[in-house]
């Protein structure tokens, strides 16, 4: 049986988010130390995920806009609860790679974090995008811009920690259409195939 002991001085915090950097003594909000930095590199990643989607998968950022734009008022739920279920996994996920121990852990932990900040920025894009069809009808680069400039304006004006809850959920509600579109269609399977 595995017991964990903890040194003096070492953090611990509940949560999927703070797992293994934590015991590594690293804490998530230092990984760009001041608030404009995090506030920069959040607009870069925004704009670049949806410079990529723009490229690769034309599509999805309409798809994903519609499907949120069908129901507003419970695409946030639907977000949330694929967020919480999604980190769930994640922590699942981590466990069973630092069982594994040495660099592999660690690999699967950076890849893990880099994975959701390519989604939430995903998440931004499309509320982004969501906002400007709302505000003046058409779909434009503005879309994204505007997205990339919520998710860096809530990371400067908001104190660190709350920061990122209201980033991660404001990029979850992004996930949100996407998630209920899933959700309708998995089940409209099940029917079909019993």
């Amino acid at each position: 049986m595995l017991r964990s002991r903890r040194r003096a001085g070492q953090r611990w915090t509940v949560g999927a988010v703070a797992l293994t950097p934590l015991q590594w003594g690293i804490d998530p909000t230092s990984a760009v130390s001041s608030g404009p930095a995090r506030a920069a590199a959040s607009f870069l990643l925004v704009a670049g995920v949806a410079a990529a989607v723009r490229y690769w998968r034309p599509g999805l950022v309409e798809r994903a806009v519609d499907g949120a734009l069908d129901r507003p008022l419970v695409t946030p739920l639907y977000g949330v609860a694929a967020a919480i279920f999604g980190w769930i996994a994640v922590a699942y996920v981590f466990g069973q790679a630092l069982r594994v121990g040495g660099g592999v852990g660690r690999v699967a932990v950076f890849l893990g974090v880099w994975v959701a900040l390519v989604v939430g920025a995903f998440g931004f894009v499309v509320v982004g995008t969501g906002v400007t069809t709302i505000l003046t009808g058409r779909r434009s680069w503005g879309g994204p811009l505007a997205g990339a400039g919520v998710s860096a304006l809530v990371l400067l004006v908001l104190p660190d920690r709350l920061g990122l809850i209201v980033w991660g959920v404001v990029a979850a509600t992004g996930l949100g259409g996407s998630a209920r579109r899933w959700l309708r269609a998995s089940a409209s399977v099940e029917q079909v195939t019993e």
